[in-house]
């Protein structure tokens, strides 16, 4: 059996006769017969019956029509995905990310965008882990950079960079002079700036107040409210411009991780952007801006 067979005998089968399959696919009526037969011998058995009015499809002949029909939209799927991956890749690809990791991928991501895909559109937007994988889910998002979200199977996962995480203060803050602290000094802090959607404080550490953004949890920080915690990469810049202190917390990781949705066709341009992203980490990692807490990074997840 081959695809022009297979067409042929779907095409008599939906027009309901050779004479007018052979005038829409514009073959010769014997050679529609002429591999029909060729069909049903192959197969073991009839799969049209002559009628006086044309042709009927037997119950066998059904199964190849069913099966013909969705074997022949893939053959055509097939063919528009390999030629839209011989274009250049275009269309809108929708990013989230929590707004430490927003600041410092996007301007990079938007500059390398413009530059090498002009025909592709970003939506950039800024979502907490279990925001955004809920916009994956929902298919609001086509892609985005979280922090260890929990298993889910309609997801694929790729670590990206596991980070050091760093406990940060006011500047010149005392308890923070020594670069690094222990888990005992840490449930000793007077008072905890939290995110919204986690608590990554030991229970013994009090807060008054939980903050989605990462940009007012580090201005709360610096006027002396409390402690937060940060990876290095969201507080570099504020380092080296001494508006905060901080100390190194050995055992914490912060793992950044790309999330996909599973079970829908992932466009070019968004796998170009994934490639994009992964550029600009090796890159913030070489500058300094992201500190890893490991070298093997490239761990893949499915679930």
């Amino acid at each position: 059996m081959d695809l022009r067979q297979l067409r042929y005998f779907i095409g008599v089968a939906e027009r309901g006769g050779f004479g007018a399959a052979a005038s829409a696919l514009n073959v010769a009526q014997s050679a529609l017969s002429r591999h029909v037969k060729e069909l049903e011998r192959e197969l073991g058995g009839a799969l049209l019956t002559r009628t006086a009015r044309g042709v009927a499809v037997t119950e066998s002949g059904k199964v190849l029509l069913e099966r013909g029909r969705w074997l022949l939209g893939l053959v055509d799927d097939v063919k528009a995905e390999v030629r839209t991956e011989n274009r250049e890749p275009s269309g809108t690809v929708r990013l989230g990310a929590p707004s430490s990791v927003a600041e410092i991928f996007y301007p990079p991501l938007a500059r390398l965008v413009a530059d090498r895909f002009p025909r592709v559109q970003l939506e950039l937007g800024e979502a907490l882990t279990e925001l955004a994988c809920d916009r994956l889910l929902r298919g609001q998002l086509d892609l985005a950079i979280v922090t260890a979200p929990q298993p889910n199977d309609h997801l694929a996962y790729e670590t990206l960079v596991v980070e050091q995480v760093f406990l940060i203060g006011p500047p010149r803050d005392p308890l923070l002079k020594r670069g690094r602290m222990t888990v005992n000094d840490v449930k000793r802090l007077p008072r905890a700036i939290l995110p919204l959607s986690r608590t990554p404080f030991p229970a013994e550490v009090p807060s008054f107040v939980r903050v989605e953004s990462s940009t007012p949890m580090k201005r709360i920080v610096a006027s002396g409210l409390g402690y937060a915690l940060l990876p290095y990469s969201g507080i570099s810049q504020e380092i080296v411009a001494g508006q905060l202190a901080a100390a190194l917390l050995p055992w914490m990781r912060a793992e950044r991780v790309l999330a996909l949705p599973r079970g829908r066709p992932i466009s070019r341009a968004t796998r170009e952007t994934t490639t994009l992203l992964k550029e600009i980490c090796g890159d913030l990692i070489r500058d300094g801006i992201i500190r890893t807490a490991q070298r093997a990074i490239a761990r893949k997840r499915t679930t």
